[in-house]
């Protein structure tokens, strides 16, 4: 029986409890200093690790806040004999010492992988292939979320963008949300919402709005020349809105006309736990590759250039400027 290391027991620690479970792989420790119980479901409790050479299982799980992550990430890869690491999204608190976990990966043959499970998804895969097959190029991507945070659902969202779009941005302009929500895991952490476009050099868009004053469920829209997909996650849900194909030889802007509408049956409800584990069964696939990372490297830039962009009140361009690299948030 293959055998794991949970570090942080919040919310997602727990759901990591549960998702292991499932993939049949047995927590030999958990540790978590705010926790006062000393065993869970007959696991031991511990504090901090102390000593990362002794840590010793087939996989751990890195589930503390954002700060703490990157220094319990960074002495997994520099002195654990554990190969590989599931990590919470984002990887860290900004895209420098984003840049530091990625040296110390080069230099090692350990896998890891951020948890941003929805380009492991069966849904998302079939909202892709469903483009594919129409011969249609996504152009436009709409991204509309509740206060749900840059760091925490931003990061995410970005990565959903960069596994369709699959080049790096060109440009970002936006704007933070000055509303100054209180952080519902804590006062010190902070987390704001922000609203803003990507563009990216083959004229593909994305229009992101993460504002604290809406409370809805999170819509993510995908658009092509013919076709409009409107994915509400939390809800199960996916609508097309599809351009007749009599109408397709007239020029775009003829647009008074009924679209065809029609929902597509999903692969899978939308289950955290179960997403986790997807994730933690490709870190044991055969076929691993540093996609994933690469990705939230890059997510990690764009939520730099966010902050970059908001606080210069200009666009920012892509490579991000050095001077933006130490930016840092402290994301829950």
């Amino acid at each position: 029986m293959k055998t794991a290391i949970i570090i942080g027991y919040g919310g997602m620690g727990k759901r990591y409890h549960l998702a292991l479970k499932k993939c049949n792989i047995k927590v030999l420790q958990i540790y978590d200093p705010k926790i006062k119980k000393k065993i869970v479901d007959k696991v031991p409790i511990y504090g901090n690790v102390k000593d990362y050479k002794k840590l010793s299982a087939d996989l751990v799980c890195v589930a503390a806040n954002t700060k703490n992550r990157f220094e319990i990430t960074k002495n997994i890869l520099k002195k654990s004999n554990i190969k590989k690491i599931i990590t919470e999204k984002p990887l860290s608190v900004s895209y420098e010492k984003c840049l530091i976990l990625k040296k110390l990966i080069d230099k090692t043959d350990k896998r890891i992988l951020v948890n941003t499970h929805r380009s492991y998804s069966k849904n998302f895969l079939m909202i892709k292939n469903f483009f594919k097959n129409k011969d249609e190029k996504i152009s436009h991507i709409f991204i509309n979320s509740p206060a749900a945070g840059i760091g925490n659902m931003g990061s995410t969202f970005f990565d959903i963008v960069q596994f369709f779009i699959e080049k790096k941005p060109d440009t970002i302009y936006a704007n933070l949300d000055k509303s100054k929500t209180p952080n519902p895991r804590g006062k010190i952490f902070k987390d704001p919402g922000a609203f803003g476009i990507i563009n990216y050099k083959d004229q593909a868009k994305v229009f992101f709005d993460l504002s604290e004053d809406t409370g809805l469920p999170y819509k993510i829209v995908f658009k092509s020349k013919n076709f409009e997909l409107k994915f509400d996650e939390i809800n199960n849900q996916l609508f097309v809105e599809e351009r007749p194909k009599k109408l397709r030889i007239k020029p775009l802007y003829y647009y008074l006309f009924k679209p065809k509408t029609y929902k597509i049956k999903l692969a899978h409800k939308f289950d955290v736990v179960n997403m986790t584990a997807v994730c933690i069964k490709k870190i044991f696939s055969k076929k691993f590759d540093k996609s994933n990372f690469n990705r939230n490297l890059i997510v990690s830039e764009i939520i730099a250039a966010v902050f970059a962009s908001s606080y210069q009140k200009k666009l920012i361009k892509f490579p991000l400027n050095k001077k933006y690299h130490k930016i840092e948030c402290n994301f829950a």
